[in-house]
């Protein structure tokens, strides 16, 4: 029964989808708490779903065969592309939720009051992932006469549209639970939204910045002094062990799927891990594998995010890996490349990255020429290789084979502790507390990364440089490094965004482990061009929407 009602609630066929509910009855849905909340949940998986992105349109990634990302990266998409306007089926399940429970006085006031929560929470979520995407949008907040004329136009101003989308999270969190089951919506994660919501506004609104770091740091401090969660130690097996991440007191919330419904070939694992067997390498790539990978790989690692981890040096000292002791001793007397560059890095290095003659499932993998991942040692195609030199461990469950029809548990973190003392920190550096901005970095970067805290002396220069830095290394895959760099762009009135242009390499280490150079990617280069112009600060409002509503007016640009 749930199941039926919530399939038939998945669907939406017309500009603002204002139809009636024709695939169920009403009476049921609206008769026990249950069923609304049964209702609900295909919503809460939309609006965790529009929170999942991968890196491919940041400098993290090198991208293949993705067409769409590379037209995004090139700008080679015009005024007809649809980013994804129209989500409005499912705010009107929000909406019809929220005028139901003001209706309804059969429920207890807790549950009326809590479904009213959810539902507020799962439309302030819809509608921030599009204003990230379009900024000012149509701000639907009622449930929408069937005869009534659906050509709305967007918000006066960009603040408007964050202004709704502040007041649904600020009047959600008090009527939310401070705990919940894993997956459901809670105080704790309407706070942490909310502070991530007013950080990324306040680079676009027209005005009232002040105010918003203001809001971004209450919401913050409100998360904080829940006393709810902390820092996970195990950095690693927080995206990599779904048992292990159901227990994390880090993750506040995250989508959970189940292997009942769930295979491989659904989740973005399958996009991590290469394509190759031994009966597909060339006789003279080594050593043999002991896995038979069959993923579809769409992205690696790029050069330049790898470089972003820092070493540990001898002396206990923090520096990049070309400056460290054990680099300058192989420039000066050789040896092997791993202990010259892969030595006593940031830990999340490890956790995030597998580089040349490391463990991957249950395989010593290599990246160098004849190596058993290197891009020239498989028979008659480069395709499903590490091309960047690179290939991911964040995100993939490496303690069972991949193969992409299987079941599989699957889950991805939306929100999580650490994330939100980096929301802090840029409040605090936005607000000129350079102490307390550092004191927040500190505790991502000591916990998980196991490095040695910064000073707290550091200029506003050094500051930022160290947070931005930190910010990429703790979030890599987690639907953060695009809108940073865009939301940093947009606060400093930058017309171009320099890592938006970064050219892509590969890192070719020889046979013999002994030497490497940096060279330009060997194959994918086209996919993997870029350009950026202030107009991508913002997607355009699709043209196929514009002419079925001529109230919508379009983007700077386009």
């Amino acid at each position: 029964m749930v199941l039926a009602l919530a399939m038939g609630c998945m669907s939406c066929s017309d500009i603002l989808d204002k139809g009636p509910l024709d695939a169920f009855s009403e009476n049921d849905i609206w008769s026990s708490a249950e069923l609304t909340q049964a209702f609900l949940y295909p919503t809460l998986q939309d609006a965790t779903g529009r929170m999942i992105e991968y890196d491919r349109w940041t400098d993290n990634d090198v991208i293949q065969d993705d067409g769409n990302s590379s037209n995004i990266n090139k700008e080679q998409i015009d005024r007809y592309y649809d980013a994804g306007w129209n989500v409005y089926g499912h705010i009107r399940k929000c909406n019809l939720t929220i005028q139901k429970m003001e209706e309804n006085t059969a429920y207890l006031e807790q549950d009326r009051k809590y479904l009213t929560a959810q539902a507020k929470m799962m439309r302030a979520m819809i509608y921030f992932s599009r204003a990230r995407l379009f900024g000012k949008l149509m701000i639907v907040d009622r449930v929408i006469d069937p005869n009534e004329d659906m050509k709305f136009a967007r918000t006066a101003t960009i603040k408007d549209t964050y202004d709704f989308i502040v007041k649904d999270l600020q009047e959600a969190a008090t009527d939310l639970p401070v705990s919940a089951e894993q997956g459901m919506l809670t105080r704790g994660a309407a706070y942490a939204l909310l502070a991530e919501v007013a950080l990324q506004g306040a680079a676009y609104i027209e005005s009232g910045q002040s105010e918003y770091y203001d809001i971004a740091r209450k919401a913050s401090e409100d998360l904080f002094a829940l006393g709810q969660y902390e820092l996970d130690t195990n950095y690693e097996k927080m995206f990599n062990e779904f048992d292990y991440a159901m227990n994390s007191k880090e993750i506040i919330l995250a989508q959970w799927r189940h292997e009942n419904n769930t295979k491989f070939s659904d989740t973005w694992m399958q996009y991590l891990v290469p394509n190759v067997s031994n009966d597909k390498l060339k006789s003279t790539a080594y050593p043999p594998l002991q896995d038979n990978f069959e993923g579809w790989p769409g992205m690696f690692p790029s050069v330049d995010l790898t470089n972003e981890y820092e070493v540990k040096d001898a002396d206990g000292t923090a520096k990049d890996w070309d400056q460290s002791s054990y680099y300058k001793h192989y420039v000066e007397n050789g040896g092997y490349v791993s202990k010259a560059i892969y030595q006593n890095r940031d830990d999340r290095f490890y956790a995030t990255i597998v580089q040349d003659s490391s463990t991957y499932f249950n395989s010593i993998v290599t990246m160098r020429e004849k190596g058993n991942l290197h891009w020239d040692s498989k028979t008659g195609t480069d395709w499903g290789m590490a091309l960047s030199g690179y290939i991911y461990r964040k995100g993939v469950y490496t303690n069972r084979p991949l193969l992409n029809s299987d079941p599989t548990y699957y889950h991805y973190a939306i929100l999580r502790l650490g994330r939100s003392y980096l929301n802090y920190a840029e409040v605090m550096l936005r607000q000129n507390n350079l102490p307390v901005a550092i004191q927040y970095i500190n505790k991502t970067r000591t916990v998980h990364g196991g490095m040695p805290a910064l000073s707290t002396d550091l200029s506003a220069e050094e500051a930022w440089k160290a947070y931005k830095r930190e910010r990429r290394i703790e979030l890599v895959h987690e639907n953060d490094r695009y809108w940073s760099l865009l939301r940093w762009g947009k606060a400093e009135g930058k017309e171009t965004i320099e890592e938006l242009n970064k050219v892509h390499h590969s890192i070719k280490i020889s046979e013999d482990g002994k030497s490497f150079e940096i060279i330009s990617l060997p194959y994918q280069t086209s996919f993997n061009e870029r350009i950026f112009t202030p107009k991508r600060y913002l997607f355009p409002v699709p043209e196929g929407e514009r002419a079925n509503n001529p109230a919508l007016d379009q983007n700077e640009g386009w």
